[in-house]
């Protein structure tokens, strides 16, 4: 089947001088809770979506009607706007969509994209709140150490954002993604960090701390579920000890 991949805008939008935030699913889920989270909260106009046949037939359901799977949103004021996608993209289409993304990226004229995702840091670093960055090319490589991220030397990224920045490479274009150290499928905490660090670049005045809640209400059901799962599992082992065997 081929690829049939379309951005669709209300209107005509002149995104000359924005800044793009990148919100594709990754690791952790990061990007999309991200760009999820940061419009609702600072009430984003939703401008446009993308219309394509690799996304899977299952539509959420908001207020009573269906939501595009992939959408764009953007606020004048800031000159931010916000690409979110619900859906993980099929291996198959992950190419084709990341051109098409960075086509529209030219097109419009974005002043700079910062993709938001995760990354499973290697055992022992010292703490979670550690925010990792990588550049797209080497226009962009000093925004890691103005933005005070964790520059990765060596390592693996995967996904779209990873051929996104790979589509950007010999651009000029300011392109960076900013990593949280994920440790959980859904990491709520990873994601509010990276919030933290992205408010902090741009400036943004959103309030995570609801965010950090929502982790720490994850981590305490995670806490009592392997709680759980171990008195389950020492209440059957003491139960093996003591049952006889029978042969």
């Amino acid at each position: 089947m081929k690829q049939e991949i379309e951005f669709v805008e209300f209107g005509k939008n002149n995104f000359s001088g924005y800044t793009l935030i990148e919100g594709f699913p990754g690791m952790g889920l990061v990007g999309t809770i991200a760009a999820k989270y940061l419009v609702e909260k600072l009430n984003f106009d939703y401008v446009g979506y993308i219309d394509s046949n690799v996304f899977m037939p299952i539509i959420r359901i908001h207020n009573g009607m269906p939501v595009r799977p992939a959408r764009i949103y953007a606020d004048k004021k800031t000159k931010v706007a916000v690409i979110i996608a619900e859906q993980v993209i099929p291996k198959a289409a992950i190419h084709p969509m990341a051109k098409k993304t960075v086509d529209w990226i030219n097109d419009k004229g974005f002043n700079e994209l910062i993709s938001l995702s995760g990354i499973r840091a290697a055992e022992g670093t010292p703490k979670k709140e550690i925010i990792y960055g990588i550049a797209a090319n080497e226009e962009s490589k000093h925004l890691l150490k103005k933005y005070g991220l964790a520059e990765i030397d060596e390592g693996i990224t995967t996904g779209i954002t990873a051929l996104i920045l790979m589509e950007l490479r010999r651009s000029k274009m300011n392109a960076i993604s900013i990593l949280g150290n994920v440790e959980m499928s859904t990491d709520y905490k990873a994601t509010a960090e990276v919030l933290k660090k992205l408010n902090e670049i741009l400036e943004l005045k959103l309030d995570v701390e609801p965010l950090l809640a929502e982790a720490r209400e994850v981590e305490k059901q995670l806490i009592q579920q392997l709680q759980k799962i171990n008195s389950t599992k020492d209440n059957a082992e003491k139960f093996e000890q003591k049952t006889p065997i029978i042969t």
